[in-house]
């Protein structure tokens, strides 16, 4: 796998572009809290985030036409990092405000994830389906590793400047793998649609295809696994606000935590490789991503034994989504899979965009952490309708 070298400059880019937006995520959160002291405001701009992700199947077969993806990298991520910089100079300046951050963050998720559907792509053409677990793996450690320093710099940025320091770092990380990204050339052998608007259509089909429509299916407990899929972000800021006073390091080492618990997900994952049990490790996962929830609920104020909780938070949520996209590459036709990832990422998308909002009105209103609690019951709701569901519980490439 890392002898193909088209795969390695894949990777160093992706895995750069990956750390920014890990920082992005991380400072992104806290910006919001220090414009508008509210968590409302967290969950419209987290929402306007999930939203826009949800547009992007529009454009997402561009991701599919292109005869080289590098074309979609060196565009979008040098106009990414122009969006970054001019957050974090605002914020630095103190002249940023709610319209401007969540305009700004609208523009950075359209174009963020245009580049995600091309990354997704990727690795369906460059690797056989025998290597994509062992990819995902790759690219989890990868980028995790880099997300550690990344989220470790970003966390220290907010302590001395501000978040706005942490978009900063975000743009420069865009601006790098720009230039990694410059010898990639990342073509699908498959046929090209005559016209944007067949493509669309095709990828659309191929969602609702094949024997007891096993991606739509999984689309439908995508949708419900994704209105909580915004909860971590949140309720960690949450829980830096209301056990720790509202601490910068506890909110950065909390997430530094999550993501080393996603990052040994998919080490773990691309050890076993389970190809033939993907829709066992989704019921799995999300059952006992229910369970990570309520040790949210009841963790205490303790640094340490918090950092466990979100290790396995991160562990959980990670091996879901990697079990999820491993499948997608291994199963659907390279030439499709860009629009494929795209239009299946509507179910969840709009779900997490309804739950960015809700949730974050809820944090206003429900004291402590017992939010934790009630949404654990819907990720219990979505392991059970995914028992149901054949095409889900049988999945496999």
């Amino acid at each position: 796998m890392l002898q193909n070298p088209q795969y390695r400059w894949f990777l160093g880019s992706w895995a750069t572009a990956s750390t920014g937006y890990s920082v992005f995520a991380i400072s992104v959160i806290w910006l919001a809290l220090q414009v508008s002291h509210s968590f409302l405001v967290v969950g419209l701009v987290l929402g306007v985030e999930r939203a826009a992700y949800c547009a992007t199947f529009l454009v997402a077969p561009l991701a599919d036409r292109v005869r080289n993806q590098r074309t979609i990298f060196v565009v979008s991520f040098p106009v990414q990092a122009l969006c970054a910089a001019f957050l974090g100079w605002s914020a630095l300046t103190g002249s940023l405000g709610v319209a401007e951050l969540i305009g700004f963050v609208a523009v950075l998720s359209v174009l963020w994830d245009l580049s995600w559907a091309a990354a997704n792509a990727a690795p369906g053409i460059l690797l056989s389906a025998d290597d994509q677990f062992a990819g995902t793996g790759a690219e989890g450690l990868l980028g995790g590793l880099n997300s550690i320093v990344g989220f470790a710099a970003g966390g220290g940025l907010v302590l001395l400047v501000g978040a706005g320091g942490g978009m900063i770092l975000f743009a420069g990380l865009l601006g790098l793998a720009t230039l990694l990204a410059l010898p990639l050339r990342i073509s699908s052998s498959g046929p090209r649609d005559a016209s944007f608007w067949s493509g669309l259509r095709r990828g659309w089909a191929t969602v609702v295809a094949g024997p007891g429509r096993p991606l739509l299916q999984l689309g439908a407990v995508d949708a419900v696994e994704g209105f909580v899929s915004v909860a971590p972000i949140l309720l960690l800021a949450l829980v830096a606000v209301r056990l720790f006073q509202g601490s910068a390091e506890a909110y950065a080492l909390l997430f530094v935590a999550y993501v080393v618990g996603g990052v040994l997900a998919g080490l773990l994952f691309a050890h076993w490789n389970p190809r033939g049990r993907v829709g066992g490790v989704i019921v799995s996962t999300l059952l006992v991503g229910a369970l990570t929830l309520l040790l949210v609920e009841r963790e205490p104020a303790v640094l340490t034994l918090a950092v466990g909780v979100w290790f396995a938070v991160g562990f959980v949520q990670s091996a879901y989504q990697d079990a999820k996209y491993a499948f997608l590459r291994g199963a659907v036709p390279s030439d499709q899979l860009g629009r494929v990832v795209s239009n299946l990422y509507v179910f969840p998308g709009v779900a997490s965009t309804l739950g960015a909002v809700a949730i974050g009105a809820l944090a206003l209103a429900v004291p402590g952490l017992s939010l934790a609690g009630w949404l654990a019951i819907i990720l219990v709701g979505a392991g059970i309708l995914a028992v149901i569901l054949p095409g889900v519980r049988r999945l496999s490439f």
